[in-house]
């Protein structure tokens, strides 16, 4: 059969040119791949985390004005506002920015790999188990950062490696994953509770406030290396992980197709995820549903779908640090430790995510 001519050149060309112009969900395309909404979503959520770290840096038992904590930090303010602003404060909102936005990633991670909205660390079992290896580490061992860090960072690798085997025939991504994790979840808890409660007064006590979750005392010191390396994990997982995670999201053979690899994928991005938790959790203690709400917030806000990594870090960033504000000075005169604030609000937000899917399932 004979046809018209075709140009290929030309046609290659064309293809070559509307390839970087597909839509993103979320918005018209920015830079090819970047959605407008999501970067000024992104945006607000860190202007909003910037306010709110202003905020926690002025209040205290000694309240200083926004101009204060401006020269504070530039150094130009007197010896007792730098020493509260820049030695006291400035630590503790920093860490729970950047914690913040280490549990938003990690969540978005689980949440991708297992294709499940509730496939965060803190419900099938990642963060549980750096949670209870590091209360051993600490009654067994010391509260040092690098003994209370490797044993978080084994206890999750170990959590790892024992869903993979439960979850055989599944893979590592569905429902079965999600189910052996809540149940593990519950075992790990009643260890770590166990071992709180057999061991000596002054170390259940030091492990019993580690692992409600707090950031009551941080010093760059103890917490900056958990904040650099965390840092660094986050880009390298955004920039080596990204394109990846959105080949897995369509799909395992579409994924393979187009030459995601996904089992390997599914690898980096656990790995990725259990160290991000671990860090947080040796250094802050287990602080939960973070990593559960910060992808959900993400991604509701940019109105797009997938993994959502750089809206989940900033969501995340803003949660904590909202969190850690209220625990401090919602109740005056008391301050609690930021685990309880994360695990009151998102359980409430829990319910209604619960809620919104059976409402949703009706109709």
């Amino acid at each position: 059969m004979s046809g018209a001519p075709v140009d290929v050149p030309a046609a290659a060309a064309r293809r070559r040119t509307l390839a970087p112009r597909v839509p993103v969900p979320g918005g018209r395309v920015l830079s090819g791949r970047v959605a407008v909404r999501s970067a000024l979503v992104c945006a607000v959520l860190l202007l909003l985390t910037t306010a709110v770290t202003g905020v926690a840096l002025g209040l205290g038992e000694i309240v200083y004005s926004p101009a204060e904590v401006l020269a504070a930090l530039a150094g130009r303010a007197s010896g007792a506002a730098e020493l509260f602003v820049v030695g006291w404060r400035l630590p503790r909102a920093v860490a729970a920015v950047v914690f913040g936005a280490m549990l938003g990633v990690s969540g978005a991670l689980f949440q991708t790999v297992t294709r499940n909205p509730l496939g965060s660390p803190d419900i099938i079992g990642f963060t549980a188990g750096s949670s209870l290896a590091g209360t051993a580490a600490i009654l067994l061992v010391g509260s040092g950062f690098a003994v209370v860090a490797g044993g978080a960072l084994a206890g999750g690798l170990a959590v790892a490696v024992v869903m993979v085997l439960l979850s055989r025939g599944g893979g590592v991504a569905g429902f079965r994953l999600v189910i052996a994790g809540i149940a593990l979840n519950a075992m790990l808890l009643s260890t770590e509770s166990w071992l709180v409660l057999i061991a000596d007064l002054d170390a259940a006590r030091a492990a019993a406030l580690w692992g409600a979750g707090t950031l009551n005392g941080a010093d760059f010191g103890y917490v900056g290396w958990a904040m650099a390396l965390g840092g660094a994990a986050i880009v390298l997982t955004v920039l080596l992980l990204g394109q990846r995670l959105d080949l897995l999201d369509m799909g395992e053979d579409t994924s393979s197709a187009l030459g995601g690899r996904p089992a390997r994928t599914r690898l980096y991005a656990v790995g990725a995820g259990v160290l991000l938790v671990a860090l947080v959790t040796a250094a802050a203690g287990p602080i939960a549903f973070v990593a559960l709400a910060a992808p959900h917030i993400g991604r509701r806000l940019t109105a797009g779908t997938g993994n959502a990594l750089i809206p989940a870090a900033c969501s995340g960033a803003f949660l904590l640090a909202a969190a850690d504000l209220a625990a401090q000075h919602l109740v005056p005169g008391r301050t609690y430790p930021v685990g309880v604030v994360t695990v009151v609000g998102g359980g409430l937000y829990l319910m209604t995510l619960i809620v919104r899917e059976n409402r949703r399932a009706t109709l």
